[in-house]
């Protein structure tokens, strides 16, 4: 049971809500905005686009950070689709990994039976948080890393090599505490969810700028622009993550669907060529042009 790192940067499915503005970026607007998030990868590629989706797709049939979407029993989890893309689904299964909703005594961590992989109640590990770790097979032909409640065992490069480290499984940010922000997904052999885990913040630049290095760009997050892989769709067109959207714009929500909108300074420069400039909460000195 290994796990592969494929996401390093941006931030997942997180809502950025966005507390409009008027022109002159003093003082609340009639419209609210929601940016859904920048995924990437760590050579900066990006969710697949399949530009021909209307409304916010269904390559997302819930939201991750907020798990919402799902019938009672069921959790949402980023997943690898049957037509190669990634998207988000409801999975029923015997525990959730974030809220650790096990019996008392015992953790909900993903199972190795054979080649198949799936969310189960164990017993906890003693390794911590940030504490080395591995995998423990037991007679009865299960698989389970040695970590503590609420946590995975995750490879990450060390001295030119690799070592297995616990990280904090989450849906969100805000469970992570200091731990850092939710931006890590983890592809496991022998399921098509993708869980994330607790990862370094992402780095920090300007959307108006040139801070990021080809072929990333500078896109709106909950914690502020980061460095995320660049996409090309264009203004008006549907989205799920702001990192579809051509650099300069990003995904957000007007009343009417998520569509790419064109970046702009509340109040200065750059200006909307049309439409009206709200501020993106969490990114100041940072909007986006609406109708």
């Amino acid at each position: 049971m290994r796990a592969r790192l494929v996401v390093l940067t941006g931030t997942l499915a997180l809502a950025l809500w966005a507390a409009g503005c008027d022109d002159d970026g003093e003082g609340p607007g009639p419209t609210p905005m929601e940016d859904s998030g920048v995924p990437s990868d760590p050579d900066g590629g990006r969710i697949r686009e399949d530009g021909g989706r209307g409304g916010s797709g269904s390559d997302f049939a819930c939201n991750v950070a907020r798990q919402e979407g799902c019938d009672a029993g069921q959790s949402c989890h980023f997943a690898d689709l049957e037509d190669g893309g990634t998207g988000s689904r409801c999975f029923a299964a015997e525990c959730d990994v974030v809220r650790q909703d096990c019996t008392e005594g015992q953790r909900c961590t993903y199972v190795g039976q054979g080649e198949a992989m799936r969310r189960g109640c164990v017993e906890p590990g003693t390794a911590a948080e940030g504490a080395p770790c591995t995998l423990a097979p037991n007679d009865a032909g299960l698989a389970y890393d040695t970590c503590g409640q609420g946590l995975f065992c995750k490879d990450e490069p060390v001295d030119g090599g690799a070592g297995f480290f616990c990280r904090r499984l989450c849906h969100a940010t805000p469970q992570c505490g200091d731990a850092g922000e939710c931006n890590t997904v983890l592809r496991l052999e022998g399921t098509v969810e993708l869980p994330l885990v607790c990862g370094p913040p992402s780095r920090q630049c300007d959307p108006f700028g040139a801070d990021c290095t080809a072929p990333l760009s500078c896109y709106p997050s909950t914690s502020g622009p980061v460095c995320a892989g660049s996409g090309t769709r264009r203004e008006g067109e549907a989205c799920d993550f702001s990192n579809q959207c051509a650099p300069g714009s990003a995904c957000v929500n007007t009343g009417s669907g998520l569509t790419c909108r064109p970046l702009c300074r509340p109040g200065g420069t750059p200006a909307c060529a049309t439409g009206t400039c709200r501020a993106l909460d969490g990114n100041p000195g940072v909007g986006a042009c609406v109708p």
